[in-house]
């Protein structure tokens, strides 16, 4: 028996263990307002530049076993937050200000917990962040943000970091808060003395789950 045929007929025999949990997969979208903010250490001190921003998004919810369900998640994302760079590495420090866009993928493990039709969930998986771009604003002139230049002011591209949250679903709506903490500095330059700059989001969201279809074998139970 060739390799082909023996994947073949793998897939045919698990086929049947897997066609439940992808007959209970749905997908939604959503949208909110977030708090954003850059942090960073100033004189033993955490420093917080915030700003408000939104999120909107698709996602999609996999049970896998029992309460448990995998929820990817698709989110455009406008962020940003303000911080302090040093000039040429002395004392004096300029504000910079960041309103800017990215694309962020979640991937969440998720408990939900049934009470009296209502739907209760936390979750919590890592997230990706990518930026797209935006703009800054330093000593009162605004400029286009490049993202990943090595230059004072600019920030990197990417962000890896930790997604958690809650959620409450009534129906086919659902209302979640979310906060996501940025692992990695932003920091295109870092001067001696600078501490590393972390981005962390915190997200109110309302949503709507889509209604899953209806199969010939549940109609004619």
């Amino acid at each position: 028996m060739t390799l082909f045929r023996k994947m073949t007929l793998s897939l045919c025999l698990l086929f049947p263990l897997f066609s439940p949990v992808w007959s209970q997969i749905t997908y939604g979208v959503r949208g909110g307002l977030s708090y954003s903010a850059l942090i960073q250490n100033m004189e033993n001190k955490n420093k917080v530049g915030s700003r408000a921003g939104f999120s909107i998004g698709g996602l999609i919810d996999i049970p896998f076993y029992r309460r448990f369900s995998l929820r990817p998640e698709l989110s455009f994302v406008n962020q940003g937050g303000s911080f302090y760079s040093r000039i040429d590495n002395e004392m004096s420090a300029i504000k910079n200000k960041y309103n800017y866009y990215s694309i962020q993928l979640p991937v969440n493990i998720v408990y939900n917990i049934p009470i009296s039709g209502v739907k209760m969930s936390v979750f919590m998986g890592p997230a990706v962040d990518y930026s797209l771009f935006g703009s800054r604003t330093s000593e009162g002139v605004e400029e286009d943000l490049v993202f990943g230049d090595d230059e004072v002011g600019d920030l990197k591209k990417w962000d890896v970091g930790v997604n958690m949250g809650l959620c409450v679903k009534y129906q086919q709506v659902f209302f979640s808060i979310n906060a996501l903490c940025g692992g990695l500095d932003r920091r295109s330059v870092k001067h001696e003395g600078e501490s590393r700059l972390y981005q962390n989001n915190v997200t109110f969201s309302f949503g709507y789950i889509f209604p899953q279809k209806v199969t010939e074998r549940s109609a004619t139970k």
